[in-house]
């Protein structure tokens, strides 16, 4: 039996991008679950004391899943000081899961 097994080709970068979405910590699931039963968005310090988790690690995750784009905020480019209101974008959450779920299908 080989030790290593040999991969096929990389996926296309959307789908290592879903792939990483969802090779998710915890902690990102819990804020992805949290944001989408609160559609009205939330701050990363409310999510954090819903959460029990520091908010300046919340706030790296939403940034992360921010630029993956299943997260709108209402940030600038220049969030420094600023309450940043975050809300799940359901529709491309769903994309992205519906994507991975076909490329581990062999679709």
């Amino acid at each position: 039996m080989p030790k290593y097994v040999q991969s096929n080709p990389e996926p296309p970068q959307r789908v290592s991008q879903v792939i990483e979405i969802f090779g998710m910590t915890p902690l990102r699931a819990e804020i992805l679950r949290y944001l989408s039963t609160h559609p009205e968005g939330s701050t990363s310090g409310d999510i954090g004391r819903a959460l029990s988790a520091n908010y300046r690690t919340v706030a790296r995750h939403l940034v992360t899943l921010e630029e993956f784009g299943v997260v709108d905020s209402d940030a600038t480019k220049d969030r420094q000081g600023f309450r940043v209101l975050y809300c799940i974008n359901p529709e491309k959450l769903s994309v992205a899961a519906q994507l991975l779920f076909k490329y581990l299908h062999g679709q």
